[in-house]
C-alpha cells in the first residue's frame, strides 16, 4: 500500500511540475511575441540562433556564473533530449551555483562589505550568509526586501540586520541608497536641497527618511528600556520641588544607562532596533514648508499615501507601502534589472534614475513583464525561468555600447566581458572538483549563545545583575590601584626579581577577572577568543609594559596573550570540540583560496585577482569594472593562477595529464575554456605547437586560450 501510495504522489508532483513548466511556457511565448512585435515596429529582426557550444557556455556563466566543466559541455551537446535548453535551465536555476552567483549580483547592488564600517568580519559574514540563505530558499523578492527593511535584533540572530549596520550612522545616506536600490530613484541631491531637475524637494527625503532613521544600531535591549523604566519609577524624589525630581530621575537614568552598557560591551555594533528617535530638518533649511530643526513625520512622496498610527511600526508601514504591487516603481525597478541581468541591456537606462520621462524601450514589454511578476508573487527563480528560455536569449550576442545613446533592440544579448567573479569562478571550476559544494553546518557562535542570554533576561534581573557587574568593577579599580602602587615602587626600587613576580601576578588578575567580568555579562569564560571588552583591560597590559620597559634585560610573559586563563582554554565546550572542520579546513593548502567569489571576503583584499578585473569596491551602488587594463593582461599571461592550474592536482592538469594524444589535449582545453571542439584547422595549428613545446605544450596551449578575447567574453 505504502509502495502505490508513493507512486501516485510521484506522479502527482511530475504532473504539478508538468503543469508549471507549461504555465511558464506561456509567459515565454507571450514575451516572445511582444519582442517579435517590436522588432517589426523597428525594422530590425532577431540575429541567428546559436549552437549549442555557445548556448551551454552562454547559460551557465549567467545562471550559475562560471563556465560549464568539459564533462557538462559534451554532456549537453551529445545530448538527444527534446527539451534539453528547458531542463539545462531548470537544472542550474536550482543548483547552488545559482545561489553563489546571485549573491555576487546582489553584493554588488547592496554593497555588501565583509568589514562594515571597520566592524568585526563576523557582521559581515552574517549579512552575507543571510543573503545566500535566502536566495537558497527562494524566498519571494517582496518578502526579501521587506526582511531588509523592517529588520532588527542581533546580526549573529538575523543578518538582515546587515543592511542597517553597513551604513551605521549614515540613517539619511542609507535612505537614499535604499530608494536607488529597489525604486529605482536617485534622491540624493535632495538630501541638501530641493532636486535641481526632478521633482523632489528635500522635504521630500525627510520625510521619507523619517520611516527608516529611527532603526538604527544601539546599546540596549527592550528589555533594558524596561528595566531603565521601572527603576525611574522607583527613584523617590522630594515633594514640591519638582525640577529638583525631573533631575533626580533623570541621573538615576543615565547612571542606570551607563551600567546597562557593560552589559553590552561585546554586543556593540551589532544589535539593531528601531527608536523613538524623532528626525529634525537641518540647522540650514532655508524653504518655507517648515523651520529648522523642526521635528518632520514620515509621508510618501509618490504611490498610496499612507498614515503611521499610534504604536505603529515606522519601519512595518515603510515596507508595506514601498513592496506593494501598487507601488509604481517598487516591481519596476526589479524587473528592468533582472531584464538587464539576463540581456545586458535594461528596458530603460540607466535602471536606478527612474523620473516622470522615463520611458521603457517597449512600454507594453515592460507592463507584461510586471504583471507577470506580480503573477508569480514575486517569484525570482520562476522568472529568471522564463525570460532564459525566450527565444531572444537564444541569439547570436549583439554588440552595444551602453552609454552610446542608440536604442537596444534585442536581437539577442548584449556581447559582454566576464565580470571579475565569472573569470575567477571560471578558474575555480579548472582547479578543484567541489567548487559548488553548500555547508550547512551551523558553526558555533559564542556571541549569539550569550545575546541569547542576555535577552531572556527580566528588566529586574536585568537591574540586580548591573549591580553586581558595578561592584565587581569597582573592586576591580581597587586591585588596578594596588598594581599601580606596586609598579611604582619596584620601579623606584630597581627590584629586578620582584618585576617578574609582579608582572605574572598582573596577568594572572587580568585573566581571572576578564572570566569574571564574562560570566558577569552572560559569556561562558570558557568561549572567550579574539578580542573581548573589559571596563580595565588596558590597564594591566600598561603596568606589564611599564615593567618592561624598566627592564629591558628581564624576559617578561607576553603582555598580550589572550585573556582566558590556560585552565579555562582547555575547557572547551563540547559544542566546540565536537564541531567539524569548515570545508576550507580541510581543502589542500595549494588551493585553500581558490574558491568561489562569494565565498570570499566582500570585496577581496586590493591587489587580489577579482580586484585586478574589477570587481566592485561596494562602495557604491553595482560599483563593478568592465573594462581592460594593463594590469588584467599582466596577470592572465604572468599571474600565480597559472601555477595553480598546472598543479599535477588540479582537474585540468589531471585531465590534460590523461590525454592519448596531442589531439586529445586540444581537445580537452578547447571544451574547458571556449566548451566547444577545436576545429580541424585549430588542431593543425596546434598540433605544431604541441610538438614544438614537448612537455610543455599543455602549458602553452592551455596560457594562449586564457589569453583570448574568446575565453573572456560572453558570445
Amino acid at each position: 500500500m505504502k509502495k502505490i501510495y508513493n507512486t501516485l504522489f510521484i506522479h502527482f508532483a511530475l504532473l504539478l511540475f508538468v503543469d508549471a513548466k507549461e504555465d511558464l511556457l506561456v509567459h515565454t511565448q507571450k514575451i516572445d511575441s511582444l519582442i517579435s512585435t517590436y522588432n517589426t515596429k523597428s525594422k530590425v529582426t532577431l540575429n541567428p540562433k546559436v549552437d549549442d557550444s555557445v548556448f551551454v557556455r552562454r547559460i551557465y556563466l549567467n545562471i550559475v556564473g562560471r563556465i560549464p566543466t568539459a564533462s557538462e559541455t559534451t554532456g549537453f551537446i551529445n545530448s538527444r533530449e527534446e527539451d534539453k535548453k528547458s531542463s539545462l535551465i531548470n537544472e542550474l536555476i536550482n543548483s547552488e551555483g545559482y545561489v553563489s552567483h546571485q549573491f555576487n549580483w546582489w553584493a554588488d547592488i547592496l554593497r555588501v562589505n565583509t568589514r562594515m564600517q571597520g566592524q568585526s568580519p563576523t557582521n559581515g559574514g552574517a549579512y552575507s550568509n543571510w543573503i545566500k540563505q535566502s536566495i537558497r530558499e527562494n524566498k519571494s523578492y517582496d518578502k526579501f526586501v521587506r526582511d531588509l527593511i523592517t529588520a532588527e535584533g542581533m546580526i549573529d540572530e538575523n543578518g538582515a540586520v546587515g543592511f542597517y549596520l553597513r551604513d551605521r550612522g549614515m540613517e539619511l545616506d542609507h535612505l537614499a541608497t535604499t530608494a536607488q536600490v529597489f525604486l529605482g530613484t536617485q534622491l540624493v541631491c535632495a538630501q541638501c536641497h530641493d532636486h535641481p531637475f526632478d521633482d523632489w524637494s528635500q522635504m521630500d527625503y525627510y520625510q521619507l527618511a523619517a520611516f527608516s532613521t529611527p532603526v538604527r544600531s544601539v546599546r540596549r535591549t527592550e528589555s533594558m528600556d524596561k528595566a531603565i523604566q521601572i527603576a525611574r519609577n522607583k527613584v523617590k524624589v522630594p515633594r514640591g520641588n519638582k525640577r529638583k525630581a525631573i533631575a533626580i530621575k533623570n541621573n538615576g537614568t543615565r547612571q542606570l544607562q551607563k551600567a546597562f552598557q557593560g552589559l553590552t560591551d561585546n554586543f556593540r555594533n551589532s544589535i539593531v532596533r528601531e527608536t523613538k528617535t524623532p528626525l529634525k530638518l537641518p540647522d540650514d533649511y532655508q524653504y518655507d514648508d517648515a523651520k529648522p530643526n523642526e521635528v518632520i513625520l514620515p509621508a510618501t512622496p509618490f504611490g498610496e499615501s499612507v498614515e503611521v498610527k499610534s504604536g505603529q511600526s515606522r519601519a512595518e508601514v515603510y515596507a508595506d507601502w514601498m513592496t506593494s504591487p501598487d507601488n509604481p516603481r517598487f516591481t519596476k525597478t526589479i524587473v528592468n534589472r533582472m531584464w538587464k541581468k539576463v540581456f545586458g541591456v535594461g528596458l530603460f537606462e540607466p535602471v536606478d534614475k527612474i523620473d516622470d520621462s522615463t520611458e521603457p524601450a517597449d512600454a507594453e514589454l515592460m507592463n507584461y513583464l510586471e504583471r507577470l511578476l506580480v503573477d508569480l508573487k514575486y517569484d525570482m527563480r520562476k522568472f529568471n525561468t522564463v525570460l532564459y528560455n525566450t527565444d531572444a536569449f537564444t541569439r547570436e550576442a549583439q554588440s552595444f555600447e551602453l552609454n552610446s545613446g542608440d536604442n537596444f533592440y534585442f536581437q539577442g544579448p548584449r556581447l559582454q566581458r566576464m565580470s571579475a567573479e565569472q573569470i575567477w569562478d571560471s578558474i575555480v571550476s579548472m582547479v578543484r572538483t567541489d567548487f559548488d559544494e553548500f555547508s550547512d553546518e551551523a558553526s558555533y557562535n559564542p556571541r549569539l549563545k550569550a545575546w541569547e542570554k542576555l535577552n531572556n533576561q527580566s528588566p529586574e534581573a536585568l537591574i540586580e545583575r548591573t549591580k553586581e557587574v558595578a561592584s565587581f568593577n569597582k573592586d576591580s579599580e581597587k586591585k588596578m590601584d594596588q598594581f599601580r602602587k606596586q609598579v611604582k615602587k619596584v620601579i623606584s626600587e630597581k627590584n629586578e626579581e620582584e618585576a617578574l613576580s609582579l608582572v605574572r601576578k598582573i596577568l594572572n588578575f587580568n585573566e581571572k577577572a576578564t572570566a569574571e567580568y564574562a560570566r558577569l555579562t552572560f559569556w561562558d569564560p570558557s568561549d572567550l577568543k579574539g578580542y573581548f571588552r573589559t571596563p580595565f583591560r588596558n590597564t594591566p597590559r600598561a603596568l606589564a609594559a611599564e615593567l618592561k620597559k624598566a627592564f629591558p634585560g628581564k624576559k617578561f610573559p607576553n603582555i598580550y596573550k589572550q585573556a582566558a586563563s590556560s585552565k579555562m582554554k582547555t575547557q572547551l565546550s563540547k559544542a566546540q570540540k565536537n564541531q567539524k572542520k569548515s570545508r576550507f579546513e580541510k581543502r589542500d593548502k595549494i588551493f585553500r583560496g581558490y574558491v568561489r567569489a562569494s565565498d570570499l571576503s566582500s570585496p577581496a583584499p586590493d591587489g587580489h585577482f577579482l580586484r585586478d578585473f574589477g570587481q566592485s569596491d561596494r562602495s557604491l551602488i553595482e560599483n563593478a569594472n568592465y573594462k581592460a587594463s594593463t594590469t588584467q593582461a599582466l596577470s592572465l599571461m604572468n599571474g600565480n593562477f597559472l601555477k595553480v592550474l598546472m598543479n599535477p592536482d588540479s582537474v585540468i592538469s589531471q585531465r590534460m595529464n590523461s590525454a592519448q594524444d596531442s589531439d586529445e589535449l586540444i581537445e580537452i582545453i578547447y571544451l574547458t575554456a571556449f566548451s566547444r571542439y577545436p576545429s580541424l584547422y585549430e588542431k593543425s595549428l596546434l598540433r605544431d605547437e604541441a610538438a614544438a613545446s614537448g612537455q610543455m605544450a599543455a602549458h602553452s596551449i592551455l596560457w594562449s586560450t586564457l589569453n583570448t578575447q574568446q575565453f573572456l567574453f560572453i558570445q
